[in-house]
């Protein structure tokens, strides 16, 4: 207990004499910091030495860069510069963004300027612009819930602000194929469905190319936008959405026609919507890049007509990449919407096996169509559980998922299944 509130006590000595702020917030903020190295914590000096005081540094919430500071060409001379996200005591509650040089000396904050709001959703680099440099794109995320993105230029010692839009999802992406990045916006949630906005460089300028209008009736919300690269290396938009009625998931697919410089939406061959293709009841079932390949797959959910399936908390699942007309599903498998996993199968057990109860609580197998062969057991396991006839294939919280290949049975039946390709087709929804 002595040892405890000594750590403590030491702790609240560290933020008095950092001159740190005590808030929870500050505490959190510090709790998760890790120890600068290098760069990083060059320019902390250089930005302590600006600002006379010692900052809170603001870490974004989500996305790829975690980080408070973030590095980059952004003036497109060739040479690193460093951006630094932070608070002070006397500058107000909102997030500052300072853009820093390297000079003989050392680095130097050049530019400052407020954001919007008082925490980082998020931070990402693009180049969006024909001058050569290097966008930064900041989400803010204020208390009440409302996001807010910025677009920032830096070019002739000049930090600007060059759209600043209220959001609920983002991409980019170079979808138009003019070589520089795009940026297309969700509008935040209004109850009068979705309001999709591309916004792309047009000669010195950064413009709005299209707004498009998703009906209520058809998108709610939208739960995930992506950007999907087909076989001939265009780019299109898919995006998830809670369905009008709010009990759904649905998919759209969007691509960009040039001649008419416009994103419409993809319709199948035959006419079908992939709207209506791709309704699905949990929202676990987010579109993603199944197979790594660059091209997101939709969701499918395989109705079980012929009664295969005898597990309420599974479903039969494939993956379908809908711009690829040749072989449009990608994967097969089980997916357990209970626990939330899902299990890649071979493409052959499409409507060939049958999925029951196994003996242990929570189990199930594959057997054949008759019933009378097992080929796969599938468990709930504690972590202290282990045996080897069983192959673990991941962990959904404390427990591990595990399988066991009854492989005399699937050789006997002309089936293939590896060990190694029932592990790498596990996934954690």
């Amino acid at each position: 207990m002595k040892q405890i509130c000594t750590g403590i006590l030491l702790f609240m000595a560290i933020c008095f004499l950092s001159g740190c702020t005590t808030t929870t917030a500050g505490v959190e903020e510090m709790l998760r910091a890790p120890q600068l190295a290098g760069p990083q914590r060059q320019v902390q000096k250089a930005l302590n030495s600006y600002l006379g005081e010692v900052p809170q540094l603001k870490y974004p919430l989500h996305g790829d860069t975690l980080s408070p500071f973030i590095f980059g060409d952004w003036d497109g001379n060739g040479t690193e510069d460093a951006a630094a996200l932070y608070v002070t005591q006397g500058g107000g509650q909102n997030v500052h963004l300072a853009i820093l040089e390297q000079t003989d000396s050392g680095w130097v904050v050049t530019q400052e300027c407020e954001g919007v709001s008082t925490s980082v959703e998020s931070v990402d680099t693009a180049a969006m612009h024909e001058n050569g440099g290097t966008q930064l794109l900041v989400g803010y995320s204020a208390s009440s819930g409302e996001k807010y993105l910025a677009v920032y230029s830096y070019q002739d010692g000049i930090l600007t602000e060059i759209t600043e839009q209220p959001y609920s999802q983002y991409e980019l992406q170079d979808i138009t194929g003019s070589g520089l990045k795009d940026l297309i916006l969700i509008g935040p949630e209004s109850g009068e469905g979705l309001h999709l906005q591309l916004l792309t460089t047009e000669g010195d300028f950064f413009a709005m190319a299209q707004e498009l209008n998703l009906s209520p009736d058809l998108f709610a919300s939208c739960e995930g936008l992506y950007a999907s690269q087909a076989n001939d290396g265009s780019y299109y938009l898919v995006l998830d959405g809670k369905t009008g009625t709010g009990t759904n998931l649905a998919s759209m697919i969007f691509r960009y026609n040039s001649e008419q410089q416009q994103l419409e939406e993809l319709v199948l061959p035959d006419g079908r919507h992939i709207y209506n293709e791709t309704q699905r009841y949990s929202s676990l079932l987010k579109s993603l890049d199944i197979n790594g390949d660059g091209s997101v797959e939709i969701p499918h959910e395989i109705p079980d007509t012929n009664g295969l399936l005898a597990v309420s908390r599974l479903t039969f699942l494939e993956w379908m990449d809908y711009t690829d007309q040749l072989n449009p599903q990608k994967s097969f498998g089980i997916a357990d919407l209970e626990n939330g996993y899902y299990l890649a199968l071979p493409s052959g057990w499409n409507g060939q096996v049958m999925i029951t109860d196994g003996e242990d609580a929570g189990s199930w197998t594959v057997r054949s169509l008759d019933g009378e062969t097992t080929y796969l057991e599938v468990r709930m396991a504690s972590p202290g559980l282990e045996t080897t006839e069983y192959t673990r294939l991941g962990n959904i919280g404390a427990q591990k998922v595990q399988a066991r290949i009854l492989e005399e049975n699937i050789i006997k039946d002309g089936w293939t299944l590896s060990a190694a390709d029932l592990a790498a087709g596990f996934l954690v929804l």
